[in-house]
Formats: structure tokens, sequence, C-alpha cells
């Protein structure tokens, strides 16, 4: 019989946020759901293909007060709910128990087939250019080359230009250059990384825009900032309307991967000629605005509410045991194929011709 208990895993970046008591009280089709949070950092996991994921969660280093933190926990989880990066900065690097959470084939928010696509830069970029070949000016997306390996940035965009080293978000692994001399520098850097490194065109931007979607809620910004890197120091961020252009381009980005039920697009405005550039896709950890973090942690209840529902009440597919392969199955297996008739003859084959046998047989040999 089913669990009466629906277990919801929350991988949580930031050790403040108490989904405990964002999702108090949840009921999917009746049954309680039992929520756990941890950092990626704290899970240890094992993935069995018959009994799933068994995850131990080790005691948070700063538990949430009233909560089970403070203790080692182990869980079965139904569900998944990310809301963490999988790789970050000091070579945080949780891709491995992304994989055995995709070997479970754990249903999750946002899926992790999507996780998985977005840990690269080039993948999503891929992306975005698929959606600006097919919209056109209605998705103006900044141009972009991709170098491999230190050894093809031969090649550059126009100076200045903004190159990116690897996966890094958040404003690091990004650097300005202005010459083919300083790129040279920057290169001769690179080549003690394996990492890949993309350049694109420098923008002179008066302000950045962040569009968000999370379930069919939207929000819109702009940000302000005396740094070239946006994301960097003190920033003013102003709301900004909802317009048919905006909610284009996130609900474009929504159709990623299967589909990011929370995503946000990432653009900069051009103050010259009152041009946008879309510079990336954010999925299923984006960073949220203080005044409007208790809404949007509401709006993620809804989001999940809505998923385990559709998920649990959706048929199961039954597949039936296989027998184990003994003495008893291959007697069974030789009955059935003795009580089926022997096919008519047919044709009696053609001699083989001498001359090609040979060959033949030699071309077998070598494939």
């Amino acid at each position: 019989r089913e669990r009466m208990v629906k277990h919801l895993l929350i991988i949580e970046t930031t050790p403040t946020v108490n989904w405990y008591r964002i999702l108090a009280g949840m009921h999917i089709l009746g049954e309680e759901v039992h929520v756990e949070q941890a950092q990626y950092s704290e899970i240890s996991v094992t993935a069995y293909s018959d009994m799933g994921c068994v995850c131990v969660l080790a005691p948070a280093r700063q538990p949430l007060e009233g909560t089970p933190q403070n203790t080692e926990r182990t869980i079965n989880p139904d569900f998944l709910f990310v809301r963490s990066v999988t790789r970050a900065l000091e070579g945080q690097d949780s891709r491995n128990i992304l994989y055995a959470f995709m070997f479970s084939g754990l249903p999750s928010v946002n899926s992790l087939e999507s996780i998985y696509c977005c840990l690269e830069r080039p993948i999503v970029y891929g992306e975005l250019l698929k959606s600006h070949k097919k919209l056109g000016d209605r998705f103006p997306l900044i141009p972009q080359t991709l170098y491999p390996n230190f050894r093809s940035m031969i090649i550059t965009p126009e100076y200045p230009l903004v190159a990116k080293v690897g996966h890094a978000h958040a404003g690091y692994g990004k650097i300005k250059l202005h010459d083919h001399h300083q790129f040279e520098d920057f290169r001769s850097v690179c080549a003690l990384s394996p990492a890949y490194v993309s350049a694109e065109p420098f923008i002179d931007w008066d302000y950045d825009i962040r569009v968000q979607k999370i379930g069919n809620h939207y929000r819109a910004f702009h940000r302000r900032n005396p740094n070239w890197k946006g994301n960097v120091g003190s920033s003013i961020i102003e709301d900004a309307p909802m317009t048919p252009e905006y909610q284009l381009w996130v609900d474009e980005a929504a159709t990623y991967f299967g589909g990011l039920d929370i995503c946000a697009v990432d653009a900069l405005h051009r103050k010259s000629d009152d041009k946008c550039f879309i510079l990336e896709v954010n999925d299923t950890a984006i960073g949220l605005v203080h005044k409007y973090e208790p809404e949007d942690y509401q709006h993620m209840r809804e989001l999940i509410e809505t998923r385990m529902t559709a998920y649990f009440s959706a048929p199961r597919q039954q597949v039936p045991p296989q027998p184990t392969a003994g003495p008893a199955t291959a007697v069974a297996a030789a009955q059935n194929t003795a009580d089926v008739p022997a096919p008519p003859p047919g044709p009696a084959p053609a001699a083989a011709d001498p001359a090609t046998a040979g060959r033949k047989k030699l071309a077998c040999s070598i494939a």
C-alpha cells in the first residue's frame, strides 16, 4: 500500500530560509507532506534501482530553530525542490548527488534534467541562439564566441570585450579586456585552466534587466550599478513594467530543456541607442528581490503543490516483475518453445560463390 506521507526534500543554499515554515500544513491528495531541508554539502545519498534514493542529512551548521536540523536525519524522498546551484566556488561540486537523483528518476522542481542542462553556459546559450534565430529582433541576443580551450583563443569580438571563464556566475570568472595585448595576457592565464572561455562585446549600459517567472507569476526589475558588473557591489533595484517584450523573453526561456518552472532572463539596456541585449537565463536557484521574498516563496509553495498533485495523481504504469533466470525458468522456456510448431521449410539457400566467400568472411572479421 502507498505511504500516507509524501517526503519532500528541499535543497536550499541560504541557511536562513525556513522551508519548514513556508510549507507547513501542506497536503497532497489528502496525504501529509513531510518536509526536510538541507544544503548540498549536508547530503549523503545512495541510489538503488529498486528502492530509490536513501539520503542521510548531516546536522546543519546553523540549524533553524524549532526544526530537526540539529540532528542527523534519513529520508527516502518522493519529490525534490532544488533552490541551490549544483556547482559553486571553492571547489563545491555536487553533480554526483544530482546524478544519483537522476538515476532514481525523482520528480523535481525544477526538473532534474533541466538542472543538469543548465550546468554549463554553452548549453544554455545554444538554446538562446535557437530562440534568436526563430524570433529575430524580438529576442535580441548578445553575440558571443566560445573557445573550448586557450589554443583556440585567436579571433576575438571587437574591443572592449567581456570574457567569462567556465561555468562561474555572480560576477566571478569575468574580466573586461580593452585590447589584444590584454587578451594575450588573459589567454596565457587560461592556458593553466581546462575550462572553456566565452567572449562577447562590452555593452555600455545604463541599467540591466531581470525578468523572472515562478510558475505563472511574473516580475520585472531594472537594476542600476556604478560597477560594469551589475551584480557586484551596491545596486539600486526598481520595479519595471511587465511589457509584452519582457514576457516574450521569459516565456520563451521557460520552454527550454522540457520546461523551466522557475527561471529568469538577464539583459542589458544600452543607453546610446535604447537597445537591449539578452545575456543569459538563470534557472531554479534564481535570487529574489528582498521586499518580494515572502510573496515569491508563496508562489513557490503553490508551484510545488501544483507539480506534486499532477505527478502523484497521474496513473502509474505497473511493470510486472521479471522472472529470475534459473533451471525452472529454463525448463518452462524449453516447454513453451516445444509447443510452438516449427516453421515450414523454405527454399534451400544458394550455394556460396567460392570466389567471394573468403572476402565476406574477412570483412566480417574486420568489422
